[in-house]
């Protein structure tokens, strides 16, 4: 009996880290009652696009798209697919995916189950789950990856001639994207978290090319996942004043059946003069806190030869 009751404190704990930690809405982590409307993903986005009219963005000095200035993700992103209502942090939400159609990420069958395993076993409150404590998000560990970055909370976009710089609110990351023509450098046997990205301009999108992921961080908290042979493709294309289209490609064959697409919108942040600081640090002691109720890094995954 007191086991159980360490183990419900504990698990209580874990759920205020989650919930200091997990992606937020318009810079600052949300609080959802079970009546809180669907949040708008890709379905919404995509109708919303289509009515938009032709839009020329401002330019920079060298002729580019000039898209400084604050920024800000959608949702919660706690379940990057469709989802119900889950917890007071994780909201009603449509799909991210505008492409498979169905919003569904195209698993092969080995890599479902796996995700499904890892699902099962949050023990937070998710449909289907057993009650045994197996991973929890990595990210709570305070790193993050590509495309996540993106999606889970604000940034700032800095350009210069040859660079196209995020400066994003959670814990300290940056990402300083060439856009020179230089090509991929880092050998491919060198795997980082958010990898290597080259960027170049098509017209007015900015494409970003991303390699060398180590693939051990997920797309979102509820077990989602690439592997370490993940190639990204992002396209950042300014549509109105204050939107950014955002599509990114996913492709890893190891995983996947296909490459399938993230398509939503980045909103510019209103009165906005600085980005808040979503404070996360390595070296923190939730790695410890977590094991000791029972849950195991989680290392990213070997598929199937």
């Amino acid at each position: 009996m007191r086991k159980r009751h360490f183990d419900r404190i504990s698990a209580a704990v874990i759920a205020l880290a989650v919930l200091a930690l997990t992606p937020c809405i318009a810079f600052g982590q949300a609080i959802y009652g079970k009546d809180t409307p669907i949040d708008r993903a890709a379905k919404s986005w995509l109708e919303e696009k289509a009515k938009l009219p032709t839009f020329d963005p401002p330019k920079t000095p060298d002729g580019h798209p000039d898209m400084q200035g604050y920024w800000g993700g959608i949702g919660s992103g706690d379940d990057i697919e469709a989802h119900p209502y889950v917890d007071l942090t994780t909201p009603p939400q449509e799909s991210f995916l505008s492409d498979p159609p169905d919003g569904k990420i195209p698993y092969q069958p080995w890599a479902l189950a796996e995700r499904n395993k890892y699902r099962a076993g949050l023990n937070r409150g998710w449909p289907g789950e057993t009650g045994e404590n197996l991973h929890v998000d990595p990210q709570l560990f305070c790193f993050t990856n590509v495309p996540r970055a993106s999606y889970r909370g604000g940034f700032q976009i800095v350009q210069t001639p040859c660079y196209f710089v995020f400066l994003l609110d959670w814990g300290h990351f940056y990402r300083v994207i060439p856009t020179d023509g230089r090509p991929h450098s880092v050998a491919s046997n060198v795997k980082m978290a958010m990898g290597e990205s080259v960027g170049h301009w098509e017209g007015n999108t900015l494409v970003v090319d991303v390699t060398n992921l180590d693939g051990k961080l997920w797309l979102d908290s509820s077990g989602n996942f690439y592997s370490n042979t993940a190639h990204i493709v992002e396209r950042w294309t300014m549509v109105s004043p204050s939107q950014i289209d955002y599509a990114v490609t996913i492709e890893d064959p190891r995983v996947y059946t296909r490459p399938w697409t993230i398509n939503v919108a980045m909103n510019r942040a209103r009165n906005a003069d600085e980005i808040w600081e979503h404070a996360c640090h390595e070296g923190e002691h939730d790695t410890k806190h977590t094991q000791e109720i029972g849950y195991k890094p989680w290392w990213g995954v070997v598929p199937p030869k």
